[in-house]
């Protein structure tokens, strides 16, 4: 559970990605968040540039796409089985492969190749 803490302008001031202790719950200054509302993504990317930009956090996600890569040549060559994986992991990249695909399909305006 996400909560944040707002100022009396409404601005978010603070993010925690944990459970309350019972004095902050307590407290009335935090409230649950959705992590996918704009506001508080937009606070969370501030809290990771805050002190100049990690080098490698700018990578991960280019590393990310380089070990599912990785992952999908050694199960091509039967290496690794898919099911050998744990099954989060196994979730994890059946949701990112069908992401790819929903995208692939939207940016494939001018259909196949062929040539009228």
């Amino acid at each position: 559970m996400m909560h944040i803490q707002r100022d009396e302008r409404g601005e978010i001031i603070g993010l925690l990605q944990r459970p309350l202790t019972a004095h902050e719950a307590g407290s009335g200054e935090w409230q649950a968040a959705d992590p996918a509302d704009p506001a508080v993504a937009a606070f969370a990317r501030r809290l990771g540039d805050a002190g100049g930009s990690n080098p490698l956090a700018l990578t991960d996600a280019e590393l990310a796409r380089v070990t599912e890569d990785l992952i999908d040549v050694l199960i091509d060559r039967g290496v690794i089985q898919f099911t050998d994986l744990p099954v989060a992991a196994q979730n994890k990249l059946l949701q990112r492969r069908q992401t790819r695909a929903t995208l692939a399909n939207r940016l494939n305006l001018l259909g196949g190749d062929d040539i009228i």
